[in-house]
């Protein structure tokens, strides 16, 4: 039986743009551009994860809110559980810590990322109402 791992990640949205950061070289996603986020713990609500994971991924505060998507994606060794929620950047300017690679990207620039197949329903939709 396969792993489930439930994660949150974040559509920072600002002038236009989204955030996105690129992935490092390791697990089943490596090398693919995401909105960054990570693993909730326990006693944890989504959101309170989220802006955790932001804080100590890229060194920034943020405000969250609504919940964008919820995505279930299937790997070899997992099923991975993506909650995605937009949030605004309250202070701090994205420092990469973890990932190897950032952009603000507006609509059509997000194309040109090379994003893993889960994020496809979330990109569409933050083009479509966000951006």
């Amino acid at each position: 039986m396969k792993r489930q791992v439930y994660v949150v990640a974040g559509a920072i949205i600002k002038d236009g743009k989204v955030f996105a950061a690129q992935r490092g070289d390791h697990g089943e996603t490596k090398f693919k551009w995401e909105f960054p986020g990570g693993k909730i713990e326990p006693g944890e609500t989504p959101e309170e994860a989220l802006a955790r994971e932001l804080k100590e991924e890229l060194k920034i505060n943020v405000k969250v809110h609504e919940l964008i998507t919820k995505v279930v994606d299937e790997y070899e060794t997992q099923v991975l559980h993506i909650d995605t929620y937009r949030c605004t950047l309250i202070s701090g300017e994205p420092t990469l810590t973890e990932h190897l690679a950032m952009a603000w990207s507006n609509k059509d620039e997000l194309d040109k990322l090379n994003f893993s197949k889960a994020d496809a329903v979330t990109l569409e939709k933050i083009k479509k109402e966000y951006l």
